[in-house]
């Protein structure tokens, strides 16, 4: 294997089945599905219930990364320093433990991903806005992708979006569907 060479979502679940691990892949490749404009991305965010185990398989798989843990993700880190796969850890949050249980299956041309529903994707949009420890910048571009998906979605569940945003923080459910609203209304959004 090559250094430097991205790893593909497909790549990533393929060794988590194998090792019987459930996950739900987040971030942007399970954003590009309902952006309507998927944008290019290097790490692939997978969310699991068990962290070691999932650690475990990818390094295995993929010897040439090393691993950082922190409390809430276990970065896998190419030679080249570069994050190449993100094991988040579901326990460290209420929205992460209930993307595990509503996200689905979804093909994507020869394979198959667990990802969270539009109203799933949302949330976790809104937590990575609003978190303290995010970069302003990363904050615009979810904020971007947050419009992007709630203008191209035919359907949003608000009460599903509701029950996920309170998961972010006592209050979000409300600050969800206000920033569902404003997107739909072309307004600049206010996180």
């Amino acid at each position: 294997m090559m250094y430097g060479r991205d790893i593909t979502p497909f790549e990533v679940v393929r060794v988590l089945d194998e090792a019987g691990v459930v996950y739900v892949l987040v971030g942007a490749h399970a954003a590009n599905g309902y952006t309507g404009q998927p944008r290019a991305t290097v790490d692939v965010d997978v969310l699991v219930r068990f962290p070691k185990k999932a650690t475990a398989a990818l390094l295995k798989a993929f010897p040439e990364l090393t691993s950082r843990d922190t409390a809430v993700v276990t970065r896998l880190v190419r030679p080249d320093g570069e994050c190449a796969i993100d094991v988040m850890k579901a326990n460290t949050s209420p929205l992460w433990q209930r993307l595990l249980k509503v996200a689905r299956p979804v093909r994507i041309g020869a394979g198959t991903l667990r990802i969270p529903p539009v109203e799933g994707i949302l949330a976790a949009k809104m937590a990575a806005m609003v978190s303290p420890h995010r970069h302003i910048a990363k904050k615009m571009i979810d904020g971007g992708d947050f419009i992007q998906i709630v203008q191209i979605s035919d359907h949003i569940d608000l009460g599903l979006a509701q029950e996920l945003g309170e998961l972010v923080y006592p209050g979000g459910g409300k600050e969800i569907l206000k920033l569902i609203a404003d997107a739909r209304a072309g307004k600049r959004l206010e996180f």
